[in-house]
């Protein structure tokens, strides 16, 4: 590995969905949703999931399971052949606090199949599950600088041999019994594939992403056009990265909306 690629990784695949955006097309086309503005927002299809598990699913782990098929699809790789970062600031909190409501508040009985998919790394089981995929997997939580330990924990597991490594992060919509009405958000999924820079071929790169590094000085490529309640979610981080993917916005990216320790990447052609 020369010293020119020396902790450079290649993005090969990216994953996208929000309440309004099946997919990262649908962001940067800025397309309206296909459904009626006064209907709930669609549940993502989350097809790497067996139907069971897809039925009992959050709607968070539905729209994890789908941006990790989105992005390994576009990578091309086999999805039970990568290790996976999974990265949430809140995780199953609906389900969590449903749980507390009906522990305390109502007093009857938790149901052990909802207490099982209450966990931090729900998503992060039955997306590997579904796909079959037996290689490393994790879950963790930093609070707005979830994208960027998400990075260096990939960063990390490339640097140990793995081949491709798929960092997958989201957050639901904000709880109103957990966050104040000033910073609700809503929900946001994204994905990146990850691969070592010097043994990916050049045909297979859309971008050459940097470890996340504390940075100095305003970033080269600004906040995302999007909504106040897009731009609260603690994962805006990777959406930026997806964002500047699309738009091939080389420079200094952010991992967060100024809310965390200030993490960035450099992202280059």
């Amino acid at each position: 590995m020369t010293m020119e690629t020396h902790g450079m990784m290649a993005i090969t695949g990216l994953g996208l969905w929000t309440d309004r955006h099946a997919d990262a097309a649908a962001w940067l086309s800025a397309a309206p949703p296909s459904s009626d503005a006064d209907e709930p927002p669609a549940k993502a299809p989350a097809a790497t999931l067996d139907r069971r598990s897809r039925r009992r699913a959050s709607i968070i782990t539905r729209a994890l399971a789908e941006v990790f098929e989105q992005a390994v699809t576009q990578a091309g790789v086999d999805p039970a052949a990568v290790a996976t970062v999974f990265g949430s600031a809140v995780g199953e909190a609906n389900t969590m606090i449903g749980l507390l409501d009906q522990m305390w508040r109502e007093q009857t009985d938790m149901s052990p199949m909802k207490f099982a998919l209450s966990v931090h790394n729900a998503a992060s089981g039955l997306t590997t599950i579904g796909a079959k995929n037996t290689r490393f997997t994790t879950s963790l939580a930093a609070d707005w600088d979830t994208p960027a330990m998400a990075l260096i924990e990939a960063a990390g597991l490339l640097a140990c041999g793995h081949e491709r490594v798929v960092v997958v992060c989201g957050d639901e919509a904000a709880p109103v019994d957990l966050v104040p009405a000033a910073d609700q958000f809503e929900l946001l999924a994204a994905a990146v594939v990850l691969e070592p820079l010097a043994t990916t071929e050049p045909t297979r790169r859309l971008a050459t992403l940097g470890s996340p590094a504390l940075g100095n000085g305003a970033a080269t490529h600004h906040s995302i056009d999007a909504s106040d309640t897009i731009v609260r979610n603690p994962q805006v981080g990777l959406l930026n990265i997806v964002d500047a993917v699309m738009r091939s916005a080389w420079g200094s990216v952010p991992l967060d909306a100024g809310r965390g320790r200030g993490y960035r990447v450099s992202l280059q052609a």
